[in-house]
């Protein structure tokens, strides 16, 4: 009976030691994930920061940072490719937000803000956001050239 009392003593030795080494197993696990979930975390920060300061200085005649202008020249083609996909899908791109649109609709349907959309031949008449400044300019134009007919067809009738 010492023999079967010894395999029995074996036997519960071993099954700690598993339960124990399948606990540390565990918690290391957990312990590395928290580690990769912080890790991720610091990632996305450096991300965001480096985001705020293109942002910051996207405009500067000399980027203190090559990168600055890669990432410049990089959304426009983004921005060029995306439009080729609208005008492909029979659609056309919001100026302010992007979204696409039908060809003839007059609001966005994403913003809602007016699409009054002038196709430009150049490149250079959009700015980097898709803002169509020349547009913008060519509407403020066109109201006030509207105003004026306005008004001198109101002095003419008096």
């Amino acid at each position: 009976m010492d023999i079967l009392g010894k395999i029995g003593e074996t036997i519960t030795e071993t099954g700690k030691d598993v339960t124990q080494k399948v606990t540390d197993l565990t918690e290391i696990t957990k312990l590395r994930m928290d580690i990769r979930n912080k890790e991720d975390f610091v990632r996305r920060q450096y991300a965001e920061i480096g985001k705020q300061y293109y942002e910051m200085h996207k405009d500067d005649a000399q980027p203190l940072f090559a990168e600055i202008t890669l990432i410049t020249e990089t959304l426009q083609k983004i921005e060029e490719l995306r439009s080729g996909i609208a005008e492909r899908k029979g659609k056309k791109l919001c100026p302010v937000c992007s979204a696409p649109n039908d060809a003839d609709a007059l609001y966005c349907n994403k913003c809602g803000n007016k699409c009054e959309f002038v196709y430009a031949e150049d490149e250079e008449d959009f700015d980097l956001t898709g803002d169509a400044t020349p547009a913008e300019d060519i509407e403020v134009a066109e109201k006030e050239t509207k105003a004026e007919t306005a008004d001198s067809e109101a002095e003419d009738s008096e």
